[in-house]
């Protein structure tokens, strides 16, 4: 069977007077051979600086407008300057067909310009 533990106060009053006895203990050198020592020893270094990392320019993006079904599924897509068709075919397909069509700007990422190859003329 386990042994009941200390109490713990007793164990803390220890612990202080073994420190107690500790601090109290003189050192053998001298003052001046601890000054020297401190002396000698090297600054500490200075700390490297981290250059942050260029931050990435934001994709572009185009905005363009979108005709979607009750269901969030795309049925058509037009640009931004074409929003009259956009009303169109929007009025078109409330027309014809039964259910709920509506219109919404759709912002998409515009695609990387492809590289021009200049042709050599020879």
């Amino acid at each position: 069977m386990a042994s009941r533990l200390r109490n713990r106060r007793e164990l803390r009053a220890q612990a202080e007077q073994a420190e107690r006895l500790q601090t109290v203990v003189p050192d053998d050198r001298p003052a001046e051979e601890e000054s020297t020592k401190k002396a000698r020893a090297k600054a500490p270094a200075a700390p490297k600086v981290k250059k942050p990392r260029p931050k990435k320019a934001p994709p572009r993006m185009r905005a363009r407008w979108g005709v979607f079904d009750a269901g969030m599924k795309q049925v058509a897509i037009f640009d931004y300057n074409q929003r009259t068709a956009a009303d169109e075919k929007l009025a078109d397909l409330l027309a014809k067909k039964k259910g709920i069509h509506f219109l919404q700007i759709v912002k998409e990422q515009m695609p990387e310009p492809s590289p021009v190859v200049a042709a050599s003329v020879e």
